[in-house]
């Protein structure tokens, strides 16, 4: 390939990348103003006291030992917290991190494609189609995929690091690049595939094996004797960690139920497999009609068949090419392995194919074609930088319009509906209608989600909370056992349904709920506030007392508990409690109970 000019970064160099992350910022500004969503990022974040409340000692021992949201990712959960300490726990002080995170990941991206390749044109272009790409704005926009933006960037950071190591191989060299494999896989699952990214680097571009490569620009070099054995060796503490990090990450997934069954429809899943290799092929060509959630779709065998045999001809046509132009393979290869962890033989949640998939595995798939067009062109070097401007000009439009649909969740499953129907579209546009008070739209949104999945708890669950909302106990009671009955271990449908058991003062039968919820969520503070609740209410107030100090330990910014607690407190004669409460309450900018507060300063008046 050719060489850049002297030296590894030249003054164009640096001109490039600072270009490059400057218009990436720009593009991407809008979305500093945008809102939490409700998918995910209430778990993550909104909702999340152990983010929120940002970080601490309790907040590390969480980050490490949470399998919240089916993942095991201390890496992110501090990150988030982090925001939380030093920027505010708003929206846009997750926003804002993302979007610099992602700036950051292509900027390393620059440099380690720089070292490995020394072409201007080809680390330009590969970075700032990794930066612009409309497919990145579900990694970058939404809050809740700081661990597919954080994994990125330790990934880059270990291929920079691993340069440094091949060129000159040292254990603390070794160790920067363990320390970047831990982090990320830390951040996210994905990083499980960078040991075999690291072996395709050293067939190619490093050069550390036998094999031998000719270009159409020059000879073949010098090539180290070299072996196998070590090149294995000195990566087995990194598979040990990949192999550790999956069986962490699919017991968090076990325990989270978003985990179907390893040998479930065999066939069925390697027909998706094929066909979601194809789906991402295309949509890194013409990324049109994106969706956060993509229609359900049967694959055919004849649509199977075409797609495995699209993807042989293009594997035969790397290996073919890969004496002459290594980096077809190279790039082909990583786009393959790397998907290799969500390319559908495990499926996790109800979706086949994701946007946010695409993050690292494009990189790869880019570099292939980036780099046979740098070769094709190599003696017309203008029409190579125009193409290149028209490129990424076409990439940052086509960002920007599709960046909007992440402002809220209306705009969000708004767009995901017009590409097709799914049910977790509309039970999260429905949700986004309860959260405005619209209920009859709302529970128009949970029907239309409950006939394309008659099975999905979660939104029987939702539609209960809904009809609680209008105060339809009956029919609520009916959804919410309803969702028990499909989920026996749902503690949120047994607190809910202990919530609309209080309603219709059935309270015994609501501390049983409740009760059952805690033993299946020991932390779900809801539920020690509603049995709280449901004490208070049959005067048992030393429980509930001590129900409503568990919520409050839980999520000590709620000032709901406080405000509960307090009129238990008063209850009580615990005058100086209450007074205490009612103080917190207001401390959090909650609205005390005024009679609750009346009726207190004339207790405690003088007489």
């Amino acid at each position: 390939m050719p060489a850049a000019p002297a030296g590894y970064f030249s003054k164009q160099s640096w001109l490039t990348i600072f270009f490059l992350a400057a218009l990436t910022v720009v593009v991407f500004s809008p979305a500093f103003r945008y809102e939490f969503v409700n998918y995910d990022d209430n778990q993550y974040v909104s909702e999340n006291a152990n983010v929120l409340h940002g970080l601490s000692g309790t907040g590390v021992w969480y980050a490490a030992t949470t399998y919240d949201m089916g993942t095991w990712a201390p890496v992110t959960w501090i990150s988030y917290q982090l925001d939380s300490s030093l920027l505010g726990a708003h929206a846009s002080s997750y926003h804002l991190s993302n979007i610099l995170l992602h700036v950051i990941a292509g900027f390393v991206l620059f440099l380690a494609l720089q070292l490995l390749f020394e072409s201007l044109w080809s680390s330009a272009m590969i970075t700032g189609i990794f930066l612009l790409h409309p497919l990145r704005t579900e990694s970058v926009a939404w809050v809740s995929e700081r661990k597919d933006v954080l994994c990125t960037l330790f990934w880059v950071l270990g291929i920079l690091a691993y340069w440094f190591y091949a060129k000159k191989p040292s254990v603390g060299r070794w160790s920067l690049v363990f320390l970047c494999v831990a982090a990320g896989l830390m951040s996210k699952m994905m990083m499980v595939t960078f040991p075999f990214v690291l072996l395709l680097l050293d067939v190619w571009p490093l050069k550390r094996t036998p094999l031998k490569f000719s270009f159409p620009n020059g000879g073949p070099g010098e090539y180290p004797a070299a072996n196998w054995r070590p090149l294995l060796a000195e990566k087995i503490p990194f598979f040990l960690g990949s192999i550790i990090s999956v069986y962490l990450s699919s017991h968090a997934l076990n325990v989270s139920n978003t985990l179907a069954p390893v040998g479930e429809n065999i066939s069925g899943r390697i027909f998706h497999v094929l066909d979601n290799y194809v789906f991402y092929i295309d949509k890194i060509f013409w990324p049109a009609n994106l969706s956060v959630l993509y229609p359900d779709h049967k694959v055919s065998v004849l649509g199977a068949v075409f797609c495995g045999g699209l993807l042989l001809a293009l594997t035969l046509l790397a290996l073919w090419q890969s004496t002459r132009r290594p980096w077809l393979a190279f790039g082909w290869f990583w786009f393959l392995g790397a998907l290799v962890p969500v390319i559908g033989f495990v499926k996790f949640g109800r979706f086949d194919v994701a946007d946010r998939y695409t993050y690292i595995p494009s990189i790869g798939l880019t570099l292939a074609v980036v780099m046979t067009l740098e070769d094709f062109f190599r003696r017309n070097m203008k029409a190579r930088w125009l193409g290149g401007f028209a490129l990424l000009a076409g990439c940052a439009v086509a960002l920007s319009a599709s960046l909007p649909r992440w402002q809220n969740s209306f705009t969000l499953f708004d767009a995901a509906l017009r590409v097709g129907p799914h049910e977790m579209s509309y039970n999260n546009r429905g949700l986004a209608f309860d959260g405005r008070g619209d209920y009859q739209q709302a529970v128009s949104d949970f029907n239309l989600a409950i006939g394309l999945d008659p099975d999905s708890a979660e939104t029987y669950n939702n539609r209960g909370a809904t009809y609680l909302h209008t105060g339809d106990q009956q029919n609520a009671i009916a959804d919410f056992s309803h969702a028990i009955q499909l989920r026996p271990d749902y503690a949120m449908a047994f607190n809910n349904r202990g919530s609309a058991r209080i309603d219709s003062g059935e309270f015994d039968l609501a501390i049983k709920d409740c009760t059952q919820a805690l033993s299946l969520n020991p932390r779900l503070a809801l539920a020690w506030n509603n049995r709280a609740n449901a004490y208070s209410r049959i005067n048992r107030l030393d429980k509930a007392i001590d129900d409503y100090g568990q919520a409050i330990k839980l999520d000590p910014a709620n000032s709901i508990y406080y405000n509960n607690r307090a009129a238990a407190h008063f209850m009580s004669g615990h005058y100086d409690e209450a007074k205490s409460d009612i103080a917190m309450c207001r401390q959090l900018n909650g609205q005390p109970n005024p009679d609750l507060v009346r009726d207190l300063e004339a207790a405690t008046m003088p007489k």
